[in-house]
């Protein structure tokens, strides 16, 4: 629509010079006709456009003297420097580095060359008149008077340039916008089916898990009274290999569920004691296994009760003790529950003598599939999806989770959980 709109008003600006020019009784001997034509060649990009103009103002000829001989020829000399215009516009495409100044003397010179060259050979007047008298005049104020216009539409056309510009990105950003569309389609088919593949997984992995779990603790129960018995160890070997087996299933669900945004909260009143009492029975023989003291420190000052989800808040705790207690070779575990006068927040701190973390590795520690020792010959096992789970659990809980760790001496993981769940 507006190259339509700009195409009729070069022509209508066309056809009024030539109704304003000066004439003889033979027909027109000035008017600045070729001006919108050499202006057409600096604004458009398409060669079309200009030659449509061109037979547009060559056709208008018409309606300014009639349908004459003169009229004829003055229509075949516009048409014709339509047709170079347009040349010029293909040549400026392949010169985009041209300046509108070299663009713009190209274009006046070349149309006022074939202006002229055009009455000379189909002009009304004599050819020898024309070329004696006349042109050394008419060219000399066309070329200075379309010079003087080409500078007061400099403006113009830069405002062409900044509009085609804007047009380009636009339509660049369009075509962008597009294919980020489509590649967010993409993941999220790839994310649910990764979610609903390894949901399916999960579930027919752990039935079978599950039996071997409980088929070795019947064993272990059947041969606890026989001291050295081979069956005892093999079983409790079974029994501790399925059950981080099973560990390991829950954690990459749980970060699947995370991923899809289908982690539900149970928002509801918490028990502290019935919390930390449940964590020191399931984790006290573990310590003992490893000759490591383990001991749970409440405040008198810490609440006993809190609005949040019990078995997120469990699991995070239980994966931080599970790191403390594996990571510590010898020492002591602990963990600290206190209220923070500051955040009105409650703090459970877990604390370990262990192998400690470097500072540049701090932040690793938290990425997905991330340890901080991260090479085949490790000494510790896992898939470093722990830490990951437990600060995706903690934001989804809306607390805070903190580590300050000193290599060789220890790691101390500060989980900070509002009373009352913050409704966002």
């Amino acid at each position: 629509m507006k190259n339509s709109l700009l195409i009729v008003t070069f022509i209508l600006s066309g056809w009024l010079t030539m109704m304003v020019g000066v004439e003889l009784g033979k027909g027109p001997l000035f008017d600045l006709r070729g001006v919108p034509i050499i202006f057409a060649t600096l604004v458009f990009r398409d060669p079309r456009h200009v030659f449509i103009i061109g037979l547009g103002i060559s056709a208008s000829r018409f309606f300014v003297n009639g349908i004459t001989p003169s009229s004829l020829t003055g229509s075949i000399n516009i048409a014709i420097m339509g047709l170079v215009a347009a040349g010029l516009v293909m040549l400026y495409e392949r010169r985009q580095l041209w300046g509108y100044r070299k663009k713009a003397t190209i274009s006046l010179l070349t149309i006022n060359i074939v202006q002229v060259t055009g009455i000379a050979i189909f002009g009304a007047l004599s050819r020898e008149l024309y070329l004696k008298q006349i042109m050394p005049f008419t060219l000399p104020l066309s070329i200075l008077l379309g010079a003087l216009f080409l500078f007061i539409i400099n403006d113009f056309y830069k405002e062409q340039l900044q509009a085609d510009e804007l047009r380009d990105n636009n339509l660049l950003l369009m075509e962008q916008t597009k294919e980020l569309e489509d590649k967010a389609i993409q993941i999220m088919k790839s994310s649910k089916y990764k979610s609903d593949f390894l949901s399916n997984m999960s579930h027919e992995l752990r039935t079978p898990l599950n039996s071997i779990i409980v088929l070795s603790e019947l064993i272990r129960e059947n041969t606890a009274s026989q001291e050295h018995d081979e069956n005892f160890e093999y079983a409790d070997m079974i029994n501790s290999s399925s059950n981080e087996l099973l560990r390991i299933i829950n954690d990459i669900l749980d970060l699947s569920k995370m991923e899809a945004g289908k982690m539900d909260i149970n928002w509801g009143e918490v028990s502290v004691e019935d919390v930390t009492q449940l964590v020191y029975h399931e984790f006290a023989h573990l310590a003992e296994k490893k000759q490591l003291s383990f001991e749970v420190l409440i405040d008198e000052e810490a609440p006993q009760m809190l609005v949040s989800d019990g078995q997120k808040l469990s699991q995070i705790i239980r994966n931080l003790l599970n790191n403390a207690i594996k990571f510590t070779d010898k020492g002591d575990v602990a963990l600290h529950v206190y209220k923070d006068k500051l955040t009105e927040c409650i703090v459970f701190v877990v604390k370990d003598t262990g192998i400690g973390i470097d500072e540049v590795n701090q932040q690793r520690v938290f990425d997905t599939f991330s340890q901080e020792d991260s090479t085949i010959q490790r000494k510790y096992e896992g898939t470093g999806l722990g830490l990951s789970i437990c600060i995706q659990l903690t934001n989804l809980l809306g607390g805070k989770l903190a580590l300050k760790s000193t290599k060789g001496v220890g790691s101390e993981f500060a989980l900070s959980v509002p009373l009352y769940p913050t409704m966002k």
